[in-house]
């Protein structure tokens, strides 16, 4: 049951106490034999409990009726919302091809919407795998001077690839870059090179590094602007 329904029983209630309680002051007046003596007077106060009501329930009326038209529009204005956004997402097709052992190069094709016509804008971040790679000590509390320090595991990338560090303005980790203006129809070839152990891995080859994630996926994080 809605808000709408709700107020509206609330309402018949109220009017029908109203009028159960008018009619009953009629009938003790009768009772007390006070009716005969000023017939009129009761008979428009009665009239004015009714008119008063029906004033109040109509008002009620108008009430629920502009509350349920500013709803609709609500609803209606989130659909075209909805349907303007699904019109204007963008649709990215991605091609990884390997360069030797090392590197790769992967392509970003806007394939579509074309009512999208283009992005001012668009953001690559790799992403890492699903585990949590904080150190034991970190998570109770402890600090280790010979471990690595948090900005060290952000900054590592834990997958397959990263981006290949200050080429194609990737930062200093490979791990995001943003370029400008792409084209519906168009791509971005980007130069990714293989990940490495960190330097704090100890014992951990790249050999070793790489076979964990053998057969994972290179996670990307895509963010789009436009206007």
């Amino acid at each position: 049951m809605t808000d709408i329904d709700r107020r509206r029983r609330r309402r018949r209630l109220l009017l029908v106490l109203a009028l159960v309680a008018t009619v009953a002051a009629l009938v003790v007046l009768t009772v007390l034999g006070q009716l005969s003596k000023d017939r009129a007077g009761v008979i428009a106060a009665f009239l004015s409990v009714v008119a008063a009501a029906a004033a109040w329930e109509a008002t009620g009326r108008a009430s629920d009726t502009a509350e349920q038209a500013r709803r609709t529009a609500e609803i209606v204005a989130r659909i075209e919302r909805d349907r303007w956004l699904s019109e204007l997402t963008p649709q990215f097709e991605f091609t990884l091809t390997k360069e030797g052992d090392q590197a790769a190069k992967l392509l970003i094709h806007l394939a579509g919407p074309d009512a999208l016509g283009h992005l001012d804008s668009v953001t690559v971040r790799v992403g890492d795998d699903d585990y949590d790679h904080t150190p034991t000590q970190h998570r109770l509390g402890y600090v280790d001077p010979h471990g690595p320090t948090p900005e060290q595991i952000a900054a590592h990338v834990f997958g397959p690839f990263r981006l290949r560090p200050r080429v194609n303005d990737a930062d200093d980790d490979g791990r995001e870059l943003t370029f400008t203006d792409l084209q519906v129809g168009r791509g971005r070839p980007l130069a990714l090179d293989r990940t490495m152990p960190g330097m704090w891995m100890v014992g951990k080859t790249y050999d070793s590094w790489q076979r964990e994630y053998e057969g994972h996926p290179v996670r990307l994080v895509i963010t789009c602007r436009r206007g």
